[in-house]
């Protein structure tokens, strides 16, 4: 979303509400519903040139479990305040990349469908969580790693 800097420097605070989709967004993992992450802040002039950027994010995320792969939705609020600088030269203030860093910063480090998820069997692949694969789990072994065989 884009502000021209004459408008913000003749008001004190603007307040602001948009919405993002994913063709927006560059370097995020998950993906966002097709609702898009709804965007409600204000810009506060602190200085010439310099800017006080406060917003709240709501979103669904969707990202790949990490036993599974299945698609797992996370629903997402973030509080974020930034201050932003810009050239004298520059006439647009862009705030999408502030929300992206944002989301970005804020991503879950590892996404699990359910706590019990039991994951894809590493032989042939299946999806363990909706049925059994016919694999034998302990036929292919190391025997460099029999002693640990003792522990199980």
């Amino acid at each position: 979303m884009n502000f021209e800097i004459n408008k913000l420097l003749q008001e004190k605070i603007i307040p602001f509400e948009f919405v993002v989709k994913n063709t927006d967004l560059n370097d995020i993992e998950g993906e966002l519903n097709k609702n898009g992450a709804l965007v409600r802040g204000t810009i506060e002039k602190l200085a010439k040139g310099t800017f006080l950027v406060s917003f709240t994010v709501e979103m669904t995320m969707i990202y790949p479990c990490a036993r599974c792969l299945e698609p797992t939705p996370i629903d997402c609020r973030y509080d974020y305040s930034d201050t932003v600088t810009v050239e004298d030269d520059v006439t647009i203030l862009d705030l999408l990349p502030v929300v992206e860093e944002c989301i970005y910063i804020n991503e879950p480090f590892r996404v699990l469908c359910s706590d019990d998820c039991a994951g894809l069997c590493p032989k042939c692949g299946n999806n363990l969580n909706h049925e059994q694969c016919e694999c034998d789990k302990f036929g292919d072994y190391d025997p460099r790693f029999e002693a640990l065989k003792d522990l199980l």
